[in-house]
């Protein structure tokens, strides 16, 4: 399958989550988001997702889904790697946004089974069976805890259509068992979240990570690959240590989402830090503190001004 083959090679490196900006009504911002993507495009950020928790998919209605996902495939048109994903939705309702999502570009759907259902072979693979025909369109796998085994990870990779995973399980144990499982087929572990497991990740095979620094500072996130990808392995730690670590402790402590939506703000890159209600978004308090810290670690703030 050339097209799943094409996915499975643009893979690579820093993934950048959109954080969904929402108007003073609760509405969705989609003109800012589209330049925001659009602006990551010109970044040359490779991919781009729409995921449940940095783009509180659990949030949104259906139609906010299907909306937001035309919306930002439109404005992507190809130049960065876009993977929408689906809600915690029944067989029928997956099908449906399968057929939408290939309609309107979109490169690749990661598959999100209810984390109420159990992560058996049975319900996996059960899941998959049910859909993978509804579209001619790359899939990709989500785990979480607990885990989907790793025998039916290695059992899914055969399949041509599915290229890749999420993990958002164990990063480290669960990770690399992924990773060696699939090391003969087409198919990309990602790491879910942060540089210091793609340090270790990349060094056994994985491809791509989500990345906390990338949303507003593309430029580190890429040079941290860059390092990798030529074995400059004490250079890419060493930006671990001067910027993700630094900037995770404090936005881990202050709450991880209000926190991005925070520095998307400072660097202007949203109109505002607003999380849909009932969720905290950080106060005219809380966000000096992030900006404080942002230019502790990163320097001098240079407004992007979209």
């Amino acid at each position: 399958m050339e097209r799943a083959i094409r996915v499975y090679e643009r893979l690579k490196g820093p993934v950048v989550p959109v954080n969904v900006c929402f108007n003073s009504d609760d509405s969705l911002d989609y003109v800012a988001m589209r330049k925001y993507v659009g602006w990551l495009c010109e970044q040359k950020v490779p991919v781009i997702l729409l995921t449940m928790g940095s783009s509180e998919m659990y949030n949104l209605t259906d139609d906010e889904i299907w909306k937001l996902t035309e919306e930002l495939a439109e404005e992507i048109t190809g130049r960065s790697l876009f993977i929408a994903s689906t809600g915690f939705w029944c067989i029928a309702q997956c099908r449906k946004f399968l057929k939408h999502a290939d309609s309107v570009g979109v490169d690749a759907v990661k598959v999100q089974i209810s984390t109420f259902m159990p992560a058996t072979r049975e319900v996996i693979v059960g899941y998959f069976d049910r859909i993978i025909d509804a579209a001619d369109i790359p899939l990709l796998l989500w785990s979480v805890t607990p885990a989907i085994p790793v025998e039916v990870v290695a059992e899914l990779a055969k399949r041509p259509q599915i290229v890749g995973m999420k993990n958002d399980g164990d990063q480290f144990y669960g990770y690399y068992d992924y990773i060696r499982a699939t090391a003969s087929d087409n198919f990309a572990v990602i790491s879910g979240g942060q540089m210091r497991n793609f340090f270790f990740g990349y060094q056994v095979g994985s491809p791509a990570y989500l990345c906390p620094i990338a949303p507003f500072r593309p430029d580190i996130a890429l040079r941290f690959y860059q390092f990798l990808i030529e074995g400059k392995i004490n250079e890419a730690r060493d930006i671990v240590f001067q910027y993700e670590e630094p900037w995770l402790t404090t936005a881990s402590k202050m709450s991880w989402l209000p926190s991005i939506k925070s520095a998307l703000y400072i660097y202007q890159l949203y109109p505002n830090n607003r999380l849909r209600a009932p969720m905290h978004s950080h106060t005219q308090e809380e966000l000096s503190k992030v900006k404080a810290t942002l230019e502790e670690v990163f320097g001098p703030i240079e407004p992007v001004c979209l």
